[in-house]
């Protein structure tokens, strides 16, 4: 059965690719595609329902590719967005 929302989900994972490993899990379930910013005009969003923004943390920051995109989008009324961000923590044993 295929999703009526049309969905799309807007990645920049990178490094482990943890981030990317998620965003399949939500696009499975949403029947989304997954595209990376370079993948995407921003004019095109307009012909979706639902869009996710997906991000790895690095050193307490969000790739600035993503966020560049996200700046340069024009604003929108009636779309509704999550955003899916991740961290890997590493803990030092004793």
């Amino acid at each position: 059965m295929q999703n009526p929302i049309k969905s799309i989900l807007i990645l920049f994972s990178y490094h482990h690719n943890n981030t990317e490993k998620i965003a399949k899990t939500f696009a499975k379930v949403l029947d989304a595609q997954i595209k990376s910013p370079e993948e995407v005009k921003p004019e095109g969003l307009q012909d979706y329902d639902l869009i996710g923004f997906g991000s790895g943390i690095y050193y307490r920051k969000h790739y600035k590719v993503l966020l560049e995109f996200v700046e340069n989008l024009p604003q929108v009324k009636n779309k509704k967005s999550f955003h899916i961000f991740n961290q890997w923590i590493y803990k030092k044993s004793h």
